[in-house]
């Protein structure tokens, strides 16, 4: 069977103004200089996967990173152009720009709007000014605020913020503070993601070293209530692990990754993602941005792959998604470890489909560990 054509792009811009100590992303400081060449190279890029790959119309495209909002307004507008110009995409395509609050100005709104950026997606992380140094995140509750109002007086009217909770020294009031003002600002989309501390980040090693406290399992799980019935009180559905939207405004771009559709990604460190409804292939670019820059002037830019028997896709196609509440429809041979689920609480069956209940939701690892 061949390959099915690529409905999805996403675009991996990797520049930072200051990488947070809780950071594991493919993201650089201090590298500025480099954007210009990196536009180029993206765009390059770009016009060879439309030569050498199927696509269909886009239906979402999602600039991520990094800090894709710090590109200077011409490199963006550019590089939106140059999406148009290489790809179809659907008139009613979600078209996704991260941007960090401290980043955003009403010339780059301007920018992504005439360019087709028709939802921005906040960085925000909290309001709570200790909270947010313990992240090292050099913004606060005003910028922030400052934004979000931008943004909308810019004509944004699908707008996510994204926030962090179980922060060291964050207690429930500092939580409950930053998710009611986040709700009194109005968003559509809100994403609250558990603080993890990956290997190599600055955050990690202080807390090995003892410099920062373990944060219990109870209290992550009371952030997380907290977080479940304020957004549902202000009339926010959750409709995956950490995402919750008011109706009409899921992630079209994120609900890609959790069915498994095809998802090319372009730029330092993306991984692309390729099928044939039953087997898939998955790759990844060089990540740093230099090497990247070099390997599409030398004509390769692809750093490694794995191809996925139909077993292993299937598995990942089951576990991701039981992130949703509305589930799938299992493939055959996950019967046992679907019903070891079920009778632990954590999924349920309506009808064809299986879905994950409240606590499969809170306790998504568990699902993972068992179909994987």
């Amino acid at each position: 069977m061949s390959p099915q054509p690529f409905p999805h792009l996403y675009l991996h811009i990797p520049f930072c103004r200051h990488k947070c100590g809780y950071c594991d992303f493919n993201a650089y400081a201090g590298m500025d200089r480099l954007m210009p060449a990196y536009v180029d190279a993206l765009v390059r890029e770009l016009a060879s996967a439309r030569a050498a790959r199927p696509f269909v119309p886009l239906g979402t495209v999602y600039l991520g990173g990094g800090t894709p909002g710090l590109l200077p307004p011409e490199l963006a507008a550019r590089l939106l152009a140059d999406i148009g110009h290489h790809f179809d995409v659907e008139p009613d395509a979600e078209v996704t720009l991260e941007a960090n609050p401290a980043s955003t100005d009403p010339e780059r709104l301007e920018a992504w709007r005439q360019g087709g950026v028709n939802r921005l997606s906040l960085g925000v992380q909290g309001f709570d000014r200790r909270a947010l140094a313990v992240l090292e995140r050099r913004t606060d509750g005003a910028q922030a605020v400052r934004a979000f109002r931008e943004a909308r007086a810019a004509g944004f009217t699908n707008i996510s913020l994204d926030l962090i909770y179980g922060v060291p020294f964050q207690g429930p009031d500092s939580w409950r503070d930053t998710l009611e003002r986040a709700i009194d600002l109005g968003p559509e989309h809100l994403s609250c993601y558990c603080l993890s501390f990956e290997e190599g980040t600055l955050l990690e090693r202080r807390r090995r070293e003892g410099r920062l406290p373990e944060v219990e399992g109870d209290a992550q799980w009371e952030f997380m209530e907290l977080a479940c019935r304020l957004l549902a009180d202000a009339g926010f559905e959750r409709y995956e692990v950490s995402s919750w939207a008011r109706p009409g405004f899921r992630s079209r771009h994120n609900r890609a990754y959790w069915e498994c559709r095809p998802v090319y990604g372009a730029g330092a460190g993306a991984h692309s993602y390729a099928t044939d409804g039953r087997r898939a292939w998955r790759w990844w670019n060089v990540a740093r941005p230099r090497e990247y820059i070099a390997g599409v002037d030398g004509g390769e830019v692809v750093a490694g792959g794995e191809d996925l028997d139909l077993r292993r896709a299937q598995a990942e196609r089951l576990m991701l998604g039981l992130r949703t509440v509305g589930g799938l429809k299992p493939p055959a041979g996950f019967e046992e470890a679907l019903e070891g689920l079920r009778r632990g609480g954590l999924v349920e069956r309506r009808g064809d489909l299986v879905a994950p209940t409240r606590r499969g939701l809170d306790l998504h690892n568990q699902i993972a560990l068992a179909v994987l």
